[in-house]
C-alpha cells in the first residue's frame, strides 16, 4: 500500500500528489527561528492528516484538526472534507473520504485508475460508514497478510509508516503505545516473526493471576482472615452453636416461665376488682357509721323553764293543764329517744363489724397482690431471660460472621486453585516463549530484520549494530536498545547510540528493514519520516540519502521526509543537493501565509 493523493474540499489546501517511489516535502524557512516557522508549516501536520484519513481514533482535544477553535468555538477546519487516494497492494486506487464535521463517518471508492488531477468521485462505493466498521472494511480493502487472524488490526503498525518527531525517542515503542506492554510487546514480537500469541496470552495470564491476587487480599483485609485459620474458624463456630443450643434450652424453660407470668396477670385483675369493690363498701359503711353516731349524739331539745318564762314576759296564762301536757311530750320523747339509740347502737354495731370484715378482706387482696405483683415484676428472673437473649443473638451473629468467613477462606481457596492452573498454564507459555528465544537462529523473519537493520546502519555510518531481545525476570520479552561496535573496538555497546541523533538513525534503519523485510507480502510499502535531517553530520545526510533511494528502486517502496532548506546536504563542491520538482511533492515556505500546508496560519 502506497499513497497516491491527498486532496480537500478547499481551494486554499496545497493538494499533493505522491511519488510511489522517492517524495521531498520541502520547506524554504528564510527566518532565524527555523525549528519554530518550519513546524508551523504544516509538514508534520500532514502526517497527522494522513494518519486521519487512516482511520486513526479522534481524540479531539489533543488532535490539531480539533483544537484550533474559531470565533464560534468550532475548528477552523470545521468545513474540511479530506480525500486520500491509495494504491492498493493490487494496483487498484481507493479513496477514503472523511470530513472534520462528521469524522465518524467515512466513505470508499474503489478505481481500477487513479481519479482525474484532484476531482473527488461523484458515487461512492460505501458511504457515510460508521467508525468501527469502517476500519473493518478498510481492513479488508488493504488485505495485508501479516495481520491476518491477529487479534489487532492494520492500525497497530501505521506510525512505523508515519514517524514523527516524538516518535524517535525508542525504536519499538511509539508515543501511541502509551498503555501496558500488551497493547505493544505481543504486536512487535510477532512482527520480528514470533509467536506474538504466547506473549499475549502470557500477558492475560498474568493479568488474571494479579486480579486474583488482588481480589484474595481484599478478601483477606475485608474479613480480617488467613486460610490457616480455616480448622479454628471452624471450631469457634461449633464452640458458638453448643453455647447457643445450651441458651436455648434456658429460654425455652422461660417461655413456660412467661405463659405462668400472663395467668397470673389475669389474677392480679380480678383482685383488683374485687378490692375495688370492698373499697366502695368500706367507704358506704364509714359514710353510715358516721351518720348513726351523728345521730346518737344528737338530744331531745326541749326547756319546760324557758317556755314558762317566755308566758310571764308576755303576760299570757300559761295553763297547769298545758304545762302538764308538756311535761308528759317530754317524757314521752326521752323514752322515744332512748329506744331508737338503743336500736341505733345495735345498727352501728353490726356495721362496725361489717366494715372490720371489710378492712380485713381488704388486707388479704392486697397482700395477695402484692405477692403477685412480686412474681411478675421479678427484676433478677427478667435480667437473667435478657442476658440470655442477648447471649444467644451474640452468638448467632459471631456464627454468622464466622461462616462468612469461612465461606471467603473457601472462595480463596477455589481461587488459588485457579491461580495454580494459571500458572500451570503460564509455565507451558513461558517455556515456547524460551524456545522461540533460544532459537532466532532459525527465525527468517527475525534474521532478515536483524541483518538489513545493520546493513542500513553500516551503510550509513560505517558500524556495526545490532538489534536484540531478552527475556526479563518477570519471564517478559524485553527488546533491547541496538549496541554498536564501531570500528575501533570489538565489542558491542549502547554508548554511541544514546545520541539523539543516533536513536533517530536507529528508527530509520529499523522502518526500512520492517519494510523491506515484508515487501514479498501484502504489507505498508511506504514510510514517512518527519524531519530526519535535521541535526545531522552532511556525510551521513549523503549516505541515508543514497540510502533512500536505492531502497526505493529496488524494493520498489515509497519513502517520504521531510526537510527544510538548511538541513539539505550539500555536494563535495559545498552545493546543496538539488531535489527535482518532480521529487518535491509539497513545497512551503514562510514568506507569508500562503506558504504554508492550508494557506493560513494556525
Amino acid at each position: 500500500m502506497k499513497l497516491s493523493k491527498l486532496y480537500t474540499n478547499q481551494a486554499n489546501f496545497k493538494n499533493i500528489k505522491f511519488n510511489t517511489g522517492f517524495n521531498v516535502v520541502f520547506a524554504d524557512v528564510k527566518t532565524k527561528d527555523n525549528t519554530k516557522h518550519a513546524h508551523n508549516l504544516g509538514k508534520t501536520f500532514l502526517i497527522d492528516i494522513i494518519d486521519f484519513l487512516l482511520l486513526k481514533k479522534v481524540v479531539k482535544k489533543s488532535n490539531k484538526l480539533f483544537k484550533n477553535i474559531g470565533k464560534d468555538k468550532q475548528s477552523i477546519l470545521i468545513d474540511y472534507v479530506f480525500f486520500l487516494e491509495i494504491i492498493l497492494n493490487n494496483g487498484q486506487f481507493l479513496t477514503i473520504k472523511r470530513d472534520i464535521k462528521g469524522n465518524t463517518k467515512i466513505s470508499f471508492k474503489l478505481n481500477d485508475t487513479s481519479v482525474s488531477d484532484f476531482i473527488s468521485p461523484e458515487n461512492w462505493d460505501i458511504e457515510d460508514l460508521t467508525f468501527e466498521k469502517a476500519k473493518k472494511q478498510l481492513s479488508e480493502y488493504l488485505d495485508f497478510d501479516f495481520f491476518k487472524e491477529k487479534t489487532y488490526d492494520f492500525r497497530r503498525a501505521t506510525n512505523y509508516s508515519l514517524r514523527k518527531q516524538q516518535d524517535y525517542q525508542d525504536i519499538y515503542r511509539l508515543t501511541k503505545f502509551k498503555g501496558k506492554d500488551i497493547d505493544w510487546k505481543p504486536f512487535m514480537f510477532d512482527m520480528l516473526g514470533f509467536n506474538g500469541k504466547l506473549l499475549e496470552e502470557k500477558y492475560k495470564i498474568d493479568s488474571k493471576i494479579k486480579d486474583i491476587e488482588k481480589f484474595i487480599k481484599e478478601e483477606e483485609k475485608d474479613f480480617d482472615i488467613q486460610k490457616e485459620e480455616k480448622d479454628e474458624i471452624v471450631g469457634q463456630i461449633q464452640i458458638k452453636e453448643i453455647e447457643i443450643e445450651k441458651k436455648s434450652k434456658e429460654i425455652d424453660r422461660f417461655n413456660f416461665y412467661r405463659q405462668d407470668k400472663e395467668n397470673v396477670n389475669t389474677l392480679v385483675d380480678d383482685i383488683e376488682q374485687k378490692i375495688s369493690d370492698l373499697n366502695t363498701q368500706s367507704y358506704n359503711l364509714k359514710f353510715e357509721i358516721n351518720k348513726i353516731n351523728q345521730s346518737i349524739k344528737n338530744k331531745f331539745a326541749f326547756d319546760l323553764t324557758k317556755i314558762e318564762g317566755i308566758f310571764k314576759e308576755t303576760q299570757i296564762y300559761f295553763p297547769d293543764q298545758l304545762k302538764k301536757e308538756y311535761k308528759d311530750l317530754l317524757n314521752f320523747n326521752n323514752k322515744l329517744t332512748t329506744e331508737r339509740n338503743k336500736f341505733l347502737r345495735e345498727t352501728l354495731s353490726l356495721k362496725i363489724e361489717e366494715q372490720k370484715n371489710i378492712n380485713q378482706g381488704l388486707k388479704e387482696l392486697q397482700a395477695k397482690k402484692t405477692e403477685l405483683l412480686s412474681y411478675i415484676q421479678d427484676t433478677d428472673v427478667f435480667k437473667k431471660f435478657k442476658t440470655y437473649q442477648k447471649t444467644v443473638i451474640k452468638a448467632e451473629s459471631e456464627i454468622i460472621t464466622l461462616r462468612a468467613k469461612l465461606g471467603a477462606i473457601d472462595i480463596i481457596g477455589n481461587k488459588e486453585k485457579v491461580i495454580k492452573k494459571h500458572k500451570a498454564k503460564l509455565d507451558d507459555i513461558i517455556e515456547k516463549i524460551n524456545i522461540e528465544i533460544n532459537t532466532t537462529d532459525t527465525n527468517e523473519t527475525y534474521k532478515n530484520i536483524r541483518t538489513a537493520f545493520a546493513e542500513y546502519y553500516k551503510i550509513v555510518l560505517s558500524e556495526i549494530a545490532l538489534l536484540s531481545l531478552r527475556i526479563n525476570n518477570k519471564n517478559n520479552i524485553d527488546f533491547n536498545e541496538p549496541k554498536v561496535q564501531n570500528k575501533q573496538n570489538t565489542k558491542l555497546t549502547t554508548q554511541q547510540g544514546d545520541g539523539f541523533t543516533y536513536g533517530k538513525l536507529f528508527c530509520v534503519c529499523f522502518d526500512l528493514a520492517l519494510l523491506t523485510t515484508y515487501n514479498k507480502q501484502s504489507f505498508f510499502r511506504f514510510v514517512y519520516h518527519d524531519d530526519v535531517f535535521a541535526n545531522q553530520d552532511n556525510k551521513l545526510k549523503l549516505k541515508l540519502l543514497n540510502l533512500t533511494k536505492n531502497i526505493c528502486e529496488t524494493y520498489d517502496l515509497q519513502y517520504i521526509f521531510t526537510i527544510i532548506k538548511d538541513d539539505v546536504p550539500y555536494d563535495k563542491d559545498r552545493l546543496p543537493i538539488k531535489f527535482t520538482d518532480d521529487e518535491k511533492v509539497l513545497k512551503l515556505h514562510d514568506k507569508d501565509e500562503t506558504g504554508t500546508l492550508f494557506g493560513f496560519g494556525f
